[in-house]
């Protein structure tokens, strides 16, 4: 009997087990289609693509259908020709502010998935809001966007008004645990885990830091398995600072500009006095800047959208500079992109101005092809692979691949003739799901 079992032993030893899907399992075929798959590989024809329960198992030939799935609904769609790219991914949100957070924070989301936005980096709201949405959109309460959300750290003037200030409805201000003031005292290591217990997975180091605290916020946000992602500069601290301090990613183009000046004040407001129409993009200490970035791969998360957007209301007080900062940044931009540096979709300004507008993460594809050089491909790459990277999901989003998680745009144009065509959205699939944009 003993001898029975250890040859039934040695023979299960030498069998790999594939565990099957659920007999429940939802299956969607796509046939018929050119595929942009986000890694940037050239436009395919695919024949068939297959997901289960939401996962990519077959692309053509590329992995397998599961023989034995005998009581699973089985969704089969032909294409004819469509177009089909990676849901995109916009790395710079802010949709849970006080007032009406929650409810607002929703409609926004639904809104944005709807325009194809099927995964976003809020960089910091109220958590108590976005954790709430987070765990529902996990659960499939509804079919939302991906979320992560972000901690917020910065020095005492970043707490004494504006949004900065309303981070936390009911407590006082910079004393959350996702949106904490830093000082002397601090204990960096109990607040970044107290930040990770609100379920935020990225924190923000957001301005009136000095470098050593810079250096601490990083280390021990790693530590907590956190991301971590500063504001181009964190006055004082330069953005050559930030990137040695191994930040993963930098926001907003326009406030690299200080790394080429001798002194950088302390003071957050100076952020809106670069002196973007004197000093050039290309300068030498820019330049090796961009190649810092790139030698580290820190993700650069432009904001073009924001400062093109303040444009279009005259007469705003800040609608001067803004402008001056958007065409230094959008030649920063392109000069980071040749540098190597990986560049995500990031708008700061997600929502349309009505809840059947496109989010604007389209507007800053188009004004990454059309003020920073990019070729649509690249631009995609950006709204997608590199997303999915700067977010920390690039195992499961980003690209259409075996896999993969199936978040997909069908497109009746192709977007790599016009990058406007992103927005031809025939239909948006969430997690294998099918969101109809049309009858």
């Amino acid at each position: 009997m003993t001898h029975r079992l250890v040859c039934i032993a040695s023979l299960l030893a030498g069998l790999v087990l594939l565990p099957l899907p659920p007999a429940t399992a939802a299956v969607l075929e796509l046939q018929q289609f050119q595929l942009i798959d986000g890694t940037g590989a050239p436009l395919r024809p695919v024949q068939r693509l297959v997901a289960v329960d939401g996962r990519i198992v077959a692309i053509d030939d590329a992995g397998a259908v599961p023989e034995q799935m005998p009581h699973q609904p089985w969704t089969r769609i032909d294409l004819g020709g469509a177009v089909v790219m990676p849901g995109l991914i916009d790395t710079h949100v802010h949709v849970a502010r006080f007032p009406e957070t929650r409810a607002r924070a929703k409609r926004i989301l639904m809104a944005g998935i709807r325009g194809g936005v099927t995964a976003v980096r809020d960089l910091v709201g109220d958590a108590r809001a976005l954790s709430d949405l987070a765990r529902e959109v996990d659960t499939g309460e509804w079919l939302g966007p991906t979320i992560v959300y972000s901690a917020l750290f910065g020095g005492p003037d970043v707490f004494k008004g504006g949004p900065t200030a309303q981070m936390a409805p009911g407590m006082t201000p910079g004393t959350a645990a996702w949106a904490r003031q830093i000082d002397a005292d601090t204990d960096f290591r109990a607040v970044l885990l107290e930040a990770r217990g609100t379920g935020a997975r990225n924190i923000k180091i957001y301005g009136d830091l000095l470098p050593e605290q810079v250096n601490a916020l990083t280390r021990e946000g790693h530590a907590a398995g956190m991301l971590v992602t500063a504001h181009g500069t964190v006055f004082p601290t330069k953005p050559s600072e930030l990137v040695a301090a191994g930040v993963d990613s930098l926001a907003h183009v326009p406030y690299l500009i200080w790394e080429a000046e001798d002194i950088v004040p302390d003071d957050y407001s100076a952020r809106i006095r670069g002196r973007w129409t004197e000093i050039p993009a290309d300068h030498p200490k820019l330049l090796a800047l961009y190649r810092q970035m790139a030698a580290r791969q820190v993700n650069l998360d432009a904001t073009l959208f924001v400062y093109r957007n303040m444009q279009n209301y005259p007469g705003a007080p800040s609608a001067e500079w803004a402008k001056h900062a958007f065409i230094w940044g959008a030649e920063a931009t392109r000069l980071a992109h040749q540098a190597g540096v990986p560049i995500s979709t990031g708008t700061d300004w997600f929502e349309g101005l009505s809840e059947d507008a496109m989010p604007n993460t389209h507007q800053e594809l188009q004004l990454l092809v059309e003020h920073a050089g990019f070729t649509p491909m690249a631009a995609i790459v950006a709204g997608t692979r590199n997303g999915a990277r700067a977010i920390g999901k690039a195992d499961i989003l980003g690209t259409l691949e075996v896999g993969k998680q199936l978040d997909a745009l069908v497109l009746d144009a192709n977007p790599l003739d016009d990058i406007q065509n992103t927005q031809a959205i025939r239909r948006v699939i969430v997690r294998g799901e099918l969101l109809s944009n049309r009858p």
